[in-house]
């Protein structure tokens, strides 16, 4: 096993995968549900979601998450970040441009835009975790 330096940690997580978003919960098991999400070293990482999900009362609640995104190919990858989250109610604007900018990264331009486009129309948040513990290592 070896870790990722913070230059191959950022070059993983740029890549397009699918991250598992874990929150703590106080009466069961941590809440994993996988999500898409957009990564930079200043900002962290930026996930859309609806503001009224599980998912988003129990990030408010809390305030801290784990993210996890690996690669299933040899060699087998993995970088985890816990760190604080902060929940932002997005404006319309913002909604747009987070799902659609988020959708691209995913599905390219014109997928992308057409996934957009159908979105259904409920109050979006915007999830921010913003990295203070990280594990990354290469096995194989």
């Amino acid at each position: 096993m070896a870790e990722m330096n913070n230059q191959e940690r950022d070059a993983f997580l740029s890549e397009v995968r699918v991250g598992v978003l874990a929150i703590e919960r106080s009466d069961k098991g941590p809440l994993c549900a996988p999500v898409w999400y957009r990564y930079s070293e200043d900002t962290g990482f930026e996930i859309a979601m609806a503001y009224a999900s599980a998912k988003s009362i129990l990030l408010r609640r809390h305030g801290a998450a784990t993210i996890c995104v690996q690669d299933e190919n040899l060699p087998y990858r993995y970088v985890t970040a816990e760190g604080e989250v902060t929940v932002e109610a997005l404006t319309d604007e913002g909604r747009d441009d987070l799902l659609r900018d988020i959708a691209i990264r995913y599905l390219g331009e014109e997928l992308g835009n057409g996934y957009a486009d159908e979105f259904p129309g409920h109050e979006e948040a915007k999830v921010t975790i913003k990295p203070r513990r990280w594990r990354s290592d290469v096995l194989g």
